[in-house]
């Protein structure tokens, strides 16, 4: 997770970015309670222009997110990032062109390039992360299997909150993982029940509940 630094120059550069259709603003700078996986997301959209030049289909990328960083970080950290967000917007795209998939080889070579310097600067220690290596994966995916289309790999974060979440809620905090796996196996097996009855036509509504239904009347009536 990255985040802005705390001076008042960054904070009110992000804070004064214009209305835009799609754009969200971070009115208050950074000063955020909790700061979660969708307030990045909607950081990284922060941006003045995105598309290409009509003379070269260069990628013109000015971001309010690097300006308000710079001078902060060093250069080629700032160059790393860059590479980053122009990635992450290409293959958000509906539709990727040959140009486009080369445009990503030439992000992806410098991503790697400039991302040493976390390790030069004492960061972190090892680069070895999954959505980074994931990446690697783009181009060859993108042939196969067409556009990502806005896919991202933070959509298991719907799954944790089915899988953990809820299920931690409903125990008594004693002894909870045997609980939450207690409560998994007889949700999978409530679900599975469902298809079955649905299957066999057990849950279609009887002739007479369908005909109070037609008058108006409550079933249970």
């Amino acid at each position: 997770m990255l985040s802005l630094p705390s001076s008042s120059c960054d904070v009110v550069r992000i804070a004064i970015v214009p209305p835009f259709s799609g754009l969200r603003r971070f009115e208050q700078g950074r000063n955020f309670k909790q700061w979660t996986g969708d307030d990045t997301k909607a950081l990284m959209k922060v941006r003045i222009q995105f598309g290409f030049t009509p003379e070269s289909r260069a990628l013109c990328y000015h971001q309010v997110y690097l300006p308000a960083i710079e001078g902060y970080v060093p250069p080629d950290m700032l160059r790393c990032l860059r590479a980053f967000l122009e990635f992450c917007y290409i293959v958000r795209h509906d539709v990727i062109t040959e140009l486009d998939i080369e445009a990503l080889r030439e992000i992806l070579e410098r991503f790697y390039r400039y991302r040493e310097v976390f390790l030069d600067e004492g960061v972190c220690e090892g680069l070895s992360l999954p959505r980074q290596h994931a990446m690697s994966h783009y181009i060859k995916k993108i042939r196969q299997f067409g556009a990502p289309n806005g896919l991202c790999s933070s959509i298991t974060e719907s799954k944790h909150i089915r899988a953990v979440k809820e299920p931690w809620r409903r125990t008594n905090r004693y002894k909870a993982l045997l609980q939450m796996l207690l409560i998994i196996q007889r949700l999978d097996k409530l679900a599975a029940m469902r298809v079955d009855f649905t299957e066999r036509g057990m849950l279609e509504p009887s002739e007479l509940q369908e005909a109070l239904r037609m008058i108006g009347k409550p079933s249970d009536s």
